[in-house]
C-alpha cells in the first residue's frame, strides 16, 4: 500500500478506520486506538462530541444475507451459462452426446468458466464497490472489517476463495451465523470480515 499524500512512502501505511484510505503514520491520528486521516479525524471528533458511536456495527440479519446470496447466485448462474452454452455448441459437445458418444475433454473444459466467473465476480465487486456485490447493494448490506473499516483487496479475494472451498460444506459454513455474537460464518471468521446493514 502507498500513502495517498506521500506516494513515495509505503512502509507503515495503514487504512483510515473511517474512509478506508491508505496513509502513512505522519498522516494518521489515533483516536480510541483507531487510526484516522485528517479529514475523518474532524468528523470522528464531532461524532464523539455528539455521542455518536460509529464503532458499533449494525450486523446484517441472516435473512438479508441469504437474500443477497440468492440474488448473486442467479446473476452468476446466468453469466456462467451465457459463456458455457456457446462454448459447448461451438465444440459440438451437445451433438456428440445426443448421438450417444462419450463427452470429449472439451466438454469438461467448458465448465471452467462456471468456476471462474463466480470467483472473479464476487472478488472484483467487493473491491470496486467497497464490500458490496449487486445482491448486497440490493439488500443494503456490506462486507467490512471487524472495526467497520473497508476490507482490503486480500480480504476480498481470500473471502471469495474461502466461500468456493467451503461451498461443498455450505450448511456447515453458515451454521455459526445463528450462534455467534457477531453473526459470522466460517469464511467470515477466517477472512476477518463482518457483514453489516447499511440502512
Amino acid at each position: 500500500m502507498i500513502c495517498r499524500n506521500h506516494v513515495d512512502v509505503s512502509e507503515g501505511v495503514r487504512r483510515c478506520s473511517r474512509c478506508g484510505g491508505t496513509y502513512c503514520t505522519d498522516c494518521l491520528v489515533t483516536i480510541g486506538e483507531r487510526p484516522y486521516c485528517a479529514t475523518c479525524k474532524s468528523e470522528q471528533v464531532l461524532d464523539l462530541r455528539a455521542g455518536v458511536d460509529r464503532s458499533h456495527l449494525t450486523l446484517a440479519s441472516p435473512i438479508k444475507r441469504l437474500g443477497a446470496y440468492l440474488i448473486d447466485y442467479v446473476i452468476v448462474l446466468f453469466a456462467s451459462w451465457a459463456v458455457m452454452i456457446p462454448m459447448l455448441l461451438a465444440t459440438g459437445a451437445f451433438t456428440g452426446m445426443m448421438k450417444g458418444q462419450d463427452p470429449s475433454p472439451v466438454f469438461f473444459l467448458a465448465y471452467i468458466p462456471g468456476l471462474l466467473i463466480p470467483v472473479f465476480y464476487e472478488a472484483i465487486m467487493l473491491i470496486k464497490k467497497s464490500g458490496q456485490t449487486l445482491g448486497k447493494i440490493a439488500l443494503q448490506v456490506r462486507v467490512v472489517r471487524p472495526d467497520g473499516s473497508p476490507i482490503s483487496t486480500g480480504q476480498a479475494w481470500g473471502r471469495t476463495l474461502l466461500r468456493l472451498v467451503l461451498g461443498c460444506l455450505v450448511i456447515l459454513d453458515y451454521i455459526p451465523i445463528f450462534f455467534t455474537e457477531e453473526k459470522t460464518t466460517l469464511h467470515d471468521m477466517i477472512a476477518g470480515t463482518r457483514v453489516i446493514d447499511t440502512l
